[in-house]
């Protein structure tokens, strides 16, 4: 049975009112925490050997404002205390739901309200006492390492003709290099000391044909090698970016652009490495391993006995401080992916950053970031640095017992100084692939902690996805109809609460209420990028759920608040929903969106580049090229979500006119912060706290005096008026 982990709750004086366990350490590392609320304080402890150990204390009442902070892979609880953020609790994403309820004990404590009934408890693997997976009875922190390599060696099946020829090459090789020491051995005992001169020259060829011959076969080997490494890693990468385009965005919700791109770029890196550099030098030090030693015993068996007496010494060295190295590893590959996460924001708000002088915090945060991963990769380094030289003390006492036991040998007439001399280059050479024993740990934690990360995307559940008995819905009429809906980006935050909506088809619909209120989730959630948590949404009758998602999307046409252009043509970004459209079809979507005057207005005219997310365009003409967009795909329910937010009032004109050509034959559902652009819709739906608070037409809901609606208007009418007037004044 797996443990169950739950915090415990007591209203006793002096015993804790809640306590939540966490699984990082404030330094990032993982490790046993907790947090302990009581009457009079908040206290963060964190296990050690010896027991748990305060690590900081807060008076309760000192507290304000507790809130969740998603980082990079994980979660924290965070508190404003006499004018500063603190941190109360670091957990990974898989403890975030214990976070979360944590946030709403301590808020409800500090508010003077009874604590929340939360259902947060954890299954715990009892092996290792991590968090087990929802639905699944799997350890993943417990899976065989070994079974991530053989998964990421199925990635090879399709050149198994190239692998056998590597094999081929590499144990030829192997062979040819064991061979020297043996014309060694006859050079010194025939020749040098028996005065053999017939038989040099062509021992001397020998050797020299021998080296040659590595040198082909290594030569072969590596652009075998070279091949199977490209197409592999073309492989694992195309089967993760297309994981990626089928994953839902609450996928993307709990991780940044960084950490994604940090799996795409750096771990898959890190498998090439191994596919070009690592797996060839396992396979030619494993043969040399094997086939040195039989020499060895096969030369002489009493001097091989020291020989390789280090060997088993050193292999359990190897496979102690691959496990060290292993948990070393993770910590540094969760360290990239949060400077990437940092830098990535850092960038892409860069325009923020210098309108609110942020330069200086940003750096030090960047800072930050960058020592924590300086600090992870001299762990990993100083650890390896440790371990080589002991192995390589190791080895040279090896040596130094066959020069003692050879020594012997040769004295005592049992064993030639030819013989001798060719033990001590076999002896070297094991010194080789022992020594590559540490590299061998070095790429593979690498190789296997990023295949773990790389592997973790690919297993994810997808969310949205097709349903086994999908409905075909190559036409529909556009009906659509919202049954008892609730919804919540995580479990322990429901945003949508019951909301029941019945739209005909090509009825008009406005969406309006106060920011926040769930607008924009509804439209998620009818554009299925996510599914409801509880009750239906129905298109034409039929659940959303079971509708054929190619047919649903090609149905759907949406323009959202924030206009995203792909780089690329204006004519490309028109037709994206469409690519094999024809010329006059563009022209007339972009007529019909009152884009084409501006747009033949550049020297390229449809052909103009947009930069990079548009930002060669302005505002208003980037939401007109996203309208023309959606006109375009030529749906049958249109998603107009703050189409005319951030254009100015002639913009909005045109943009107006555009949208009342394509309200007749069509389903439109849309939100404006203007309520004046939604007065022709057929009803207002108003949200408010994520219900449905009022519905109607415009003047119906200007007629209710308490009415949210009217609230709304009143509110916008008058800071239309200051806005007159000080327009007036200037």
């Amino acid at each position: 049975m797996a443990g169950i982990l739950q915090t415990s709750e007591t209203t006793e004086k002096g015993e804790s009112l809640f306590t939540t366990e966490g699984d990082l350490r404030s330094t990032g590392a993982l490790g046993a925490s907790r947090l302990i609320v009581t009457a009079d304080e908040v206290r963060r402890m964190e296990g050690t050997p010896l027991g748990d150990e305060l690590v900081v204390s807060y008076p309760l009442k000192e507290l304000s404002n507790p809130r969740v902070e998603d980082l990079v892979d994980a979660s924290a609880l965070l508190a404003d205390f006499k004018g500063q953020t603190v941190e109360l609790l670091r957990t990974t994403t898989r403890r975030a739901l214990q976070v979360a309820g944590a946030e709403k004990r301590l808020k409800a404590i500090l508010a003077g309200e009874p604590m929340p009934e939360i259902e947060d408890k954890v299954r715990l693997c009892p092996k290792c006492g991590r968090p087990l997976p929802e639905h699944s009875d799997v350890c993943e922190g417990c899976i065989n390492r070994g079974k991530t390599l053989l998964r990421l060696f199925e990635y090879t099946r399709p050149y198994r003709g190239r692998i056998v020829w590597g094999t081929f090459l590499t144990l030829c090789g192997a062979a040819i290099t064991l061979v020297p020491p043996y014309l060694t051995q006859r050079l010194v005992d025939d020749v040098l000391l028996h005065g053999q001169r017939p038989e040099f020259v062509p021992i001397v060829v020998l050797l020299v044909l021998g080296q040659v011959s590595v040198t082909l076969f290594q030569i072969a080997k590596g652009r075998n090698v070279a091949f199977l490494g490209m197409n592999i890693t073309v492989a694992i990468r195309h089967s993760l970016f297309e994981k990626l385009q089928q994953l839902s965005l609450s996928f993307y919700d709990k991780r940044n652009v960084g950490s994604i791109m940090s799996r795409m770029t750096n771990d898959t890196s890190a498998l090439y490495d191994v596919l070009i550099d690592g797996i060839p030098v396992v396979l030619n030090q494993g043969a040399l391993l094997i086939g040195i030693p039989i020499a060895l015993f096969l030369m002489n068996w009493h001097v091989a006995i020291w020989a390789v007496a280090p060997v088993p010494f050193v292999l359990i060295a190897v496979r102690w401080f691959r496990r060290r190295m292993h948990r070393v590893w993770s910590r540094v590959w969760h360290q990239f992916s949060r400077l990437g996460g940092t830098m990535n924001g850092i960038l892409q708000g860069t325009r923020v950053v210098k309108a609110f002088h942020g330069e200086t915090r940003e750096v030090a945060r960047f800072n930050r970031r960058i020592t924590e991963l300086a600090q992870t990769g001299y762990d990993a380094e100083s650890n390896w640095a440790t371990f080589f030289p002991a192995v390589q003390l190791t080895m040279a006492m090896g040596v130094v017992l066959v020069w003692f036991s050879g020594g012997l040998s040769v004295m005592s007439k049992m064993m030639t100084v030819g013989q001798l001399t060719a033990f001590i280059a076999y002896v070297g050479m094991l010194q080789q692939p022992l020594m590559m024993l540490q590299r061998i740990i070095d790429w593979s934690t690498r190789a296997l902690t990023a295949a773990e990360r790389v592997f973790e995307v690919i297993d994810t559940p997808v969310d949205i996805q097709q349903a086994p008995d999908a409905v075909p819905m190559p036409k529909v009429i556009g009906g659509v109809k919202f049954t008892d809906v609730h919804f919540g980006y995580d479990k322990a935050r429901e945003v949508l609460h019951g909301i029941d909506i019945d739209v005909a088809p090509g009825e008009m619909i406005g969406l309006v209420g106060p920011s926040g209120a769930g607008k924009s989730t509804l439209i998620n959630l009818l554009m299925r990028f996510y599914d409801p948590t509880q009750g239906t949404i129905e298109l034409d009758g039929v659940d959303l759920r079971k509708v054929d998602l190619n047919d649903f999307r090609r149905q759907v046409g949406v323009v959202l608040q924030e206009s995203y252009l792909f780089p690329g043509s204006i004519r490309d970004n028109i037709a994206y929903g469409r690519p094999d459209a024809p010329l006059e079809d563009v022209l007339e979507a972009a007529q019909a969106a009152n884009a084409h005057h501006f747009i033949v207005n550049f020297p390229d005219g449809y052909d103009t580049y947009v930069g990079e997310r548009g930002q060669r365009l302005s505002g208003g003409e980037r939401q007109r090229i996203a309208i023309a967009r959606a006109i375009l795909h030529n749906p049958k329910v249109l998603i107009l979500d703050e189409a005319t937010a951030s254009v100015d009032t002639e913009t909005e004109r045109m943009i107006q006119e555009a949208i009342e050509n394509l309200v007749e034959g069509r389903t439109v559902f849309a939100i404006a912060h203007r309520l004046s652009t939604l007065r022709n819709a057929d009803r207002l739906v108003v949200i408010s706290d994520g219900k449905v608070a009022e519905m109607g037409t415009h003047t119906e809901l200007l007629e209710k005096e308490d009415g949210i609606y009217r609230k709304l208007v009143e509110m916008q009418s008058e800071v239309n008026k200051l806005r007159e007037n000080f327009i007036a004044e200037e």
